[in-house]
C-alpha cells in the first residue's frame, strides 16, 4: 500500500475543528481549562508533563508540539550539543545565522541531523502523548533556496524523507507544517495533515497575484489529500478572518505582534 492509499483510508485529525490556538509559553492550571476549550492547541511541548498534556485532551483538544525543524536556536544548548557541523546549511563555507532569532540554518539532507530531530520528536512529542507535530520553518527551504534549484530539490527530497521516517516510525503521529508551499504542493503533501499560513492578513493577501495562487494551490489540495489550512491574521481580524473562510481555511486572530506567548 502506498502512502497515498495508506493516508486516503485515515480521516485528518483536523476535519472537524472549528477553532484553534497557538501558545508557546508554560502552562497554568487557568490556562490548561482555557485550551481545553479549544479544538486544536499548538504548544511548546518542553515546558509541558505527559500529565498536563493529557488534562488539555480530556475534552477532546488535539495538542500538536512545536519542533523547529529547519533552524538550530543557540538557546537550545541540549539540541545544539547534539549537532555537528554537517548539520547546519553551509553557503560560501559559512553557516546562515538569523540574528532575530539568534538561529542556524540546518541542512535536512543530513542523515545524522534527521536523527537528532526523531530523538526530539520521540522526547517531547511520542513520550508525552502529544496527538502531534507542529513543524516550524519548513518554509526556509522555499525561502531559502529558490534561486537555487538543485539545492532547492534537496532539501525538498531531504524534508520528505524524514516526514516519511517519522510516519514510519509512529503512524499515529498528525504532522502540521509552516509554511514551505512549494515544499507542499511537490513534495510533502502524502505524510501531513495541515499547513499553517502565518501572517494572512487580509491587506497583503487579498490583491496579491502570489497570495490567490498560493490560495488555489491549497484549495486543490484540500480536494486531493484533505490538507487543512490554518491561517493566522495580526490585523484587520475580521475581514482576514472572512477570507480566511471563505477559502476553508480554519482561521485564528494573534497578537499584532504575533505573540504566541499570550492567552
Amino acid at each position: 500500500m502506498s502512502s497515498l492509499d495508506a493516508k486516503a483510508e485515515k480521516s485528518n485529525p483536523l476535519d472537524n475543528a472549528k477553532s484553534y490556538k497557538v501558545y508557546y509559553d508554560a502552562p497554568s492550571a487557568a490556562k490548561i481549562k482555557k485550551m481545553q476549550q479549544y479544538d486544536v492547541m499548538i504548544i511548546e511541548p518542553v515546558f509541558y508533563s505527559a500529565a498536563q498534556i493529557k488534562q488539555i485532551q480530556q475534552n477532546g483538544t488535539k495538542v500538536y508540539g512545536y519542533i523547529n525543524t529547519m533552524e538550530a536556536d543557540n538557546w537550545n544548548t541540549d539540541l545544539m550539543g547534539q549537532l555537528v557541523e554537517s548539520d547546519f546549511f553551509h553557503r560560501d563555507g559559512q553557516r546562515i545565522h538569523y540574528a532575530e532569532w539568534d538561529s542556524y540554518l540546518t541542512d535536512i539532507t543530513s542523515k545524522h541531523y534527521q536523527a537528532v530531530l526523531m530523538k526530539e520528536v520521540e522526547k517531547q512529542i511520542v513520550q508525552k502523548g502529544l496527538d502531534g507535530v507542529f513543524l516550524d520553518t519548513v518554509g526556509n527551504i522555499d525561502n531559502e533556496h529558490a534561486d537555487q534549484p538543485v539545492v532547492l530539490e534537496q532539501q525538498r527530497v531531504g524534508m520528505t524523507n524524514f516526514l516519511k521516517s517519522l510516519k514510519t516510525k509512529h503512524a499515529s503521529l498528525s504532522l502540521i507544517q509552516n509554511w514551505g508551499f512549494g515544499t507542499l504542493k511537490y513534495h510533502t503533501y502524502p505524510y501531513v495533515d495541515g499547513i499553517m499560513w502565518e501572517n494572512f492578513n487580509y491587506s497583503t493577501v487579498a490583491n496579491d497575484q502570489w497570495s490567490k495562487d498560493r490560495m488555489t494551490d491549497l484549495q486543490k489540495l484540500s480536494q486531493s489529500q484533505d490538507i487543512k489550512t490554518l491561517t493566522i491574521s495580526s490585523v484587520q481580524g475580521t475581514k482576514s478572518a472572512t477570507l480566511a473562510q471563505k477559502n476553508g481555511f480554519l482561521h485564528m486572530k494573534s497578537n499584532v505582534d504575533l505573540n504566541y506567548n499570550k492567552f
